[in-house]
């Protein structure tokens, strides 16, 4: 087991305590979405998402995470990684009010290979969460869609439709 699983594995003890409270506490719809760094199309295509939803400016946060944190920490998207988090599991003030927030919908548009994106969706508070493995052999998306990370068009067209879907069934 490597150290960092170590840090993870903390971490997710400590924030099972926070998952008592649901989503449906939320007085507003919000969007959280994970992304990749250095993706300027997936930020700039999400952004035209939060434009076609009408969403308001808070309702949509773009957060950068990956495991190895930024060589320099100039970035319009708060970015986290290992370096939020300590050995006993506690987290940094960065990434406190991600972690301990309610979202309507929580997307993962990031790699198969990001534990930490992997990690960060599986202790969120989220009513739905949308991801674009092919193979959830965890179980912590409640949808996939099938998108290639270089399209993040595909990708946003397909969840507008099982949004609208899912708002006509609610």
């Amino acid at each position: 087991m490597k150290i960092s699983d170590i840090k993870i594995a903390l971490a997710r003890k400590r924030l099972q305590g926070y998952a008592d409270l649901s989503a449906a506490d939320s007085k507003r719809g919000k969007i959280a979405v994970l992304l990749e760094p250095g993706d300027e199309n997936a930020i700039t295509t999400f952004q035209r998402f939060q434009e076609e939803l009408d969403l308001q400016e808070g309702d949509l946060e773009i957060i950068i995470c990956h495991k190895r944190g930024p060589k320099n920490d100039i970035f319009e998207q708060p970015f986290i990684s290992l370096k939020d988090f300590s050995w006993n599991g506690a987290w940094s003030e960065t990434s406190s009010a991600f972690l301990t927030a309610n979202y309507d919908v929580l997307i993962s548009f990031t790699s198969a290979k990001n534990k930490m994106a992997d990690f960060l969706v599986s202790v969120m508070r989220a009513r739905l969460k949308v991801g674009r493995k092919t193979q959830d052999k965890n179980g912590i998306f409640d949808l996939n869609i099938s998108a290639e990370l270089d399209k993040p068009e595909v990708f946003t067209v397909e969840l507008k439709e099982y949004l609208k879907i899912l708002k006509t069934t609610a």
